[in-house]
């Protein structure tokens, strides 16, 4: 079985859960299989070839766009950036066509993965032109389904071709039980879609017994102190594009009530997006000095100091196909708190909650949560527990990909696999 992916990140391109996503699941996939990513050459000076292990990795050039972008990572928060990055997505999906075109049948894969709406234009060209069997993965619906809709589709076009693109492909890959039922209730067929939890995010970093976890303690400590944080401060992590369909403008609205109730708390966000209204937010609310925001994106090493500097983390998303973040505090025994965008999965056994949620469109309900969390260490201590457990119990990329790849021989076969 030939696969072929198309997605927009794949390492070092790792700017969000999708390209960690990519970098987790993709080892598991290719195994001995001939495997290929198609990805986006995100600066313009990419290698245009690669042979990772088994994968073969090909990102068009791109120079032109690469120079417009200034050779850098393109913040999709910002309207202009994100019309830059789409007409690379665009340009890149014509060449990724072209290249299966000039294979020949024999040269072309099996099947196309295709993840995500905005490869629309591989997807429709490999099921109409190529005849090439498609299998979408569907990450995000925030341009569809999603209850707090995208502002970069105004007038609905990526809603569209998610829909167009669900109705050709073979098998429709949703993370949740209630990704396939918003898709449903959107009018997608429900008998082509299946659900594959993820793993993880730092399932193979907690499973190596070379880990430095004094490493990390002493680095969160040195993070604290470049933060001005006193040592006996509590810190409140958020971690996450910067931007509504993440609710942090909800969280910010809710941290002065918190701020009164728990002495010396800090709110510290990590991620890129709108840092500016961010901070003008928190001085008008008179927060100067009780949210800080990081320097963009974070990952590696870093992201595993910022969770370990954290007293609780808190992602109080509108809407979340999965979250990968909440597998990320919960691995490293941080109590959560998520928004009622998440999954319930997350929740694990109802009698010992993995997690808290609460009701994302409403600060007041944020407040009350975080309070409760950060004044009650047996609460913390549960959470904490609860949390680890339930990432280390259920969570596994090695069983991501084996269903995955269930699906991908389902649509070859062109019949549906038994539902999950």
């Amino acid at each position: 079985m030939k696969i072929v992916h198309v997605i927009n990140q794949f390492p070092p391109n790792i700017t969000a859960g999708l390209g960690r996503y990519a970098e987790e699941i993709v080892p598991h996939l290719a195994g001995h299989r001939p495997l290929a990513v198609f990805t986006l050459n995100d600066t313009g000076d990419r290698p245009v070839h690669e042979r990772r292990g088994a994968v073969t990795v090909y990102r068009p050039p791109g120079r032109i766009l690469g120079a417009l972008g200034r050779r850098r990572r393109l913040n999709r928060t910002r309207r202009t950036e994100f019309a830059l990055l789409a007409a690379n997505v665009v340009a890149s999906n014509w060449r990724y066509f072209l290249r299966l075109l000039r294979a020949g049948r024999s040269g072309r894969p099996d099947l196309v993965a295709v993840h995500d709406s905005t490869n629309f234009l591989a997807g429709l060209l490999c099921h109409y032109v190529l005849r090439l069997p498609v299998v979408l993965h569907v990450h995000t619906t925030e341009y569809g389904v999603a209850p707090q809709r995208s502002i970069t589709d105004p007038l609905g076009v990526f809603a569209a071709v998610e829909r167009w693109l669900g109705r050709i492909a073979r098998r429709v890959v949703v993370a949740t039980p209630e990704v396939r039922d918003q898709l449903t209730a959107a009018g997608w067929d429900p008998a082509a879609m299946d659900v594959v939890c993820l793993g993880g995010t730092f399932e193979r970093v907690l499973a190596d017994p070379g880990l430095d976890r004094d490493g990390l303690r002493t680095g969160a400590a040195a993070l604290r102190a470049r933060l001005g944080i006193p040592a006996g401060d509590p810190v409140l992590l958020f971690v996450g594009r910067l931007e509504r369909q993440k609710g942090v403008y909800q969280l910010l609205e809710a941290m002065p009530r918190i701020a009164a109730a728990v002495p010396g708390l800090r709110l510290v966000l990590v991620g890129e997006g709108d840092r500016d209204g961010i901070e003008r937010i928190a001085a008008e609310a008179g927060l100067e000095g009780r949210v800080l925001t990081s320097d963009g994106f974070v990952d590696g090493r870093a992201l595993l100091e910022y969770y370990t500097m954290a007293d609780a983390c808190v992602f109080p998303s509108l809407f979340e196909p999965f979250g990968l973040v909440a597998t990320e505090a919960m691995a490293l025994a941080r109590p959560t708190i998520l928004g009622d965008g998440f999954s319930r999965i997350f929740l694990g056994d109802p009698e010992r909650p993995a997690t808290r949620f609460v009701r994302a469109a409403d600060p007041g309900d944020i407040a009350r949560c975080v309070i409760d969390v950060m004044t009650d260490p047996e609460l913390r201590r549960a959470l904490a527990e609860n949390g680890e457990r339930f990432v280390r119990e259920r969570l596994s990329w090695a069983r991501a990909a084996e269903e995955t790849l269930a699906v991908y021989r389902s649509a070859l076969k062109g019949a549906a696999p038994r539902s999950r």
